[in-house]
């Protein structure tokens, strides 16, 4: 999706407008700054002029004449008669002068500041509230380190335009201005030959900005690319050494790191343009400023001190130009991390409640598919005409081919997808119909990937559930044969198990995720191969901590070892998204079918490493 300037910065700064009381503090600061610069330049005038005169100790310091009010402004005019040298008086003026220019420009760099920190903080919260809540469709379609840099790196590339570049932006417009003015003060005419400049500096400055946004959307969008590879290496590190591959991921990773670098020095090339450009500005005005001035003195239309301050007035202008310029630039290069943001700002968020939606009473009868069908979007349909009733306290195993749709049925129990035909239902309600806190309280879900989180023990058990009693902790821990081996950790429960849990074993990152679901206590279960990737002796203890789970709730499992499927009350057979078959274990093997067929396949290996596993302990 591509963003016109106009609408990504009217955005952008549309995350500030709630802060703009402490902005246009901070801008009547700034602009407090950039008068007190045209001052200074004036004050140079008196120096000149008087101060460093023999005798003229006692006379009026001349600031500057008004031409259109026809009146002059003495230094003098500000103190009281009884101060009345002119090194006094010019002394205390430039003390006071710096002290509150100082404090002016502090309190405003602090103040503006402050209201872009805190719009790019609202920013970086609703993006993360966004990525939070997409559909669980959103996070197998984009990868994991794009999002990462998304966050992270396209917003922190935003942060310096609304923060320290937007407080340096008012200062240096407020200067432009304040010793602009102090020129039109001084000599009109001098000041429109430095005028004439502007234009042939202005316009090349905007086409490279042009560039340099263009340029930092491409470099960001190779950043991402190197967050992912960075995000996939890590996380697969052992795969990388099991075949061998550092070479080729080293490759990978400097190939795009390559190509980052080519994008950054197309930005810095045309950044660095700006400084000559200027500096070419600066040599012309100064060279036709000093051939006119010189005329002026001549006849006594310009005093020395005056020409001084024009002079110094002209580089207090120039530097501003400049800084603008190079401002310019830097925020075409924050606009330029823009677009990723507000791209995924706008996405749909996960499927959204109904106004007025039912809160769920605790499940007590069935739950029910009734003529289910899904299809991702853009995509054929997974499942079709599913038709199943579940009634409450049934195992319900399901079993099918890989792809066959299994996990697709089991997701749309807690609504991580919407059927595109049919109805799901829970004791009657439409899921549809239903909040989403109160439907998926109901449910706890057991996966065959154990997802435990950077924090302690105590903190993943009770995971969503803050605050619980330490006999009901600890009795889940137990239920789920965790106890001991959580005992045994350096601290304990409070032990911090590290990036996703590696410190500890498959079976006990299992476990784990066993107490948390005990933990919650809801009345329907969903087992999606929660002992797949298990050795023989961590499933033992996984699956005694399974049957404690299991017991006396509905039970959805995605099956995998044959124990689980002979103990279910019904087996439902998918393929092709459809139920081809339903029954128990010996129904279905006397029936000679599908189940039969993947009996043989999958499961009577299994059973005859098992039989033997049984004689041999007898």
């Amino acid at each position: 999706m591509r963003f016109s300037f106009s609408t990504e910065l009217k955005r952008l700064l549309g995350y500030v407008r709630p802060y703009r009381r402490r902005l246009v503090v901070g801008m009547l600061l700034m602009a407090f700054v950039g008068i007190a610069e045209g001052v200074t330049a004036l004050m140079i005038i008196p120096v000149f002029n008087n101060v460093l005169k023999p005798g003229m100790d006692n006379s009026h310091l001349t600031l500057v004449t008004v031409p259109f009010l026809h009146r002059t402004i003495y230094l003098n005019d500000f103190f009281p008669a009884s101060i009345h040298h002119a090194w006094t008086v010019f002394a205390i003026s430039l003390m006071v002068l710096f002290f509150s220019r100082g404090l002016a420009e502090y309190l405003g760099n602090t103040q503006i500041q402050f209201a872009g920190l805190s719009s790019i903080n609202d920013l970086r919260n609703q993006l993360y509230a966004k990525l939070v809540q997409q559909p669980i469709g959103f996070f197998q379609e984009n990868a994991t380190g794009h999002l990462m840099s998304t966050v992270v790196n396209d917003v922190e590339r935003v942060r310096g335009a609304l923060s320290e570049w937007l407080a340096d932006f008012f200062k240096q417009v407020f200067t432009f201005l304040g010793c602009t003015a102090v020129l039109l003060l001084i000599d009109w005419r001098l000041a429109l030959i430095c005028v004439v400049f502007f234009p042939l500096v202005i316009i090349p400055v905007s086409r490279l900005g042009s560039k340099i946004r263009r340029a930092v959307e491409k470099g960001q969008s190779r950043l991402a690319d190197l967050s992912q590879i960075l995000q996939e290496t890590i996380a697969g590190n052992r795969v990388v050494k099991a075949f061998g591959m550092e070479r080729f991921e080293i490759g990978k990773f400097r190939d795009t790191s390559r190509k980052l670098m080519r994008e950054n020095m197309r930005s810095i090339r045309a950044s660095s343009a700006n400084g000559p450009l200027m500096d070419l500005l600066g040599a012309a005005v100064l060279s036709l400023v000093l051939l006119y001035a010189r005329d002026r003195i001549k006849v006594s239309q310009l005093t020395v001190g005056a020409f001084v301050a024009f002079t110094y007035a002209v580089f207090k202008v120039y530097e501003p130009v400049k800084r603008l310029g190079g401002i310019y630039q830097l925020f075409m290069q924050a606009l330029g991390a823009t677009p990723r943001i507000f791209a995924l700002l706008d996405q749909n968020e996960e499927v959204s409640e109904k106004p007025g939606a039912t809160v769920l009473p605790r499940f007590e009868q069935t739950v029910e598919f009734d003529q289910v069908s899904f299809g991702y979007e853009g995509g054929p349909e997974v499942l079709r005409g599913i038709n199943l009733t579940v009634r409450a306290g049934e195992v319900v195993a399901i079993v099918g081919s890989s792809g066959a749709g299994k996990t697709t049925l089991v997701n749309l129990l807690p609504r991580f997808h919407n059927p595109t035909e049919g109805a799901v239902r829970f004791d009657g309600w439409d899921v549809r119909e239903l909040t989403l806190r109160s439907l998926r309280e109901q449910i706890a879900i057991v996966t065959q990937e154990t997802i435990l989180f950077n924090d302690s023990v105590w903190n993943n058990i009770c995971y969503g559930r803050p605050g619980m009693p330490e006999e009901l902790v600890h009795a889940a821990a137990r239920a789920a044969l965790a106890h001991d081996f959580i005992t045994e950790l350096p601290l304990g429960y409070h032990t911090l198990l590290g990036d996703r849990g590696m410190r500890l074993s498959g079976g006990q990152r299992q476990r784990l995720a066993i107490a948390r679901a005990l933990l919650k206590d809801s009345p329907i279960l969903i087992l999606d191969e929660a002992t797949s990737e298990l050795d023989s002796e961590s499933e033992v203890m996984v699956q005694q901590a399974l049957a404690n789970l299991m017991a006396g709730r509905t039970v959805f499992v995605i099956a995998h070892r044959l124990s689980t499927i002979r103990s279910a009350d019904t087996i439902v057979v998918i393929e092709d998204g459809l139920i081809r078959e339903r029954g128990t274990h010996l129904e279905l093997l006397a029936r000679g079918g599908v189940y039969a067929r993947l009996f043989e396949l999958q499961f009577a290996g299994i059973e005859a490493l098992d039989r033997r596993q049984e004689r041999s302990e007898t």
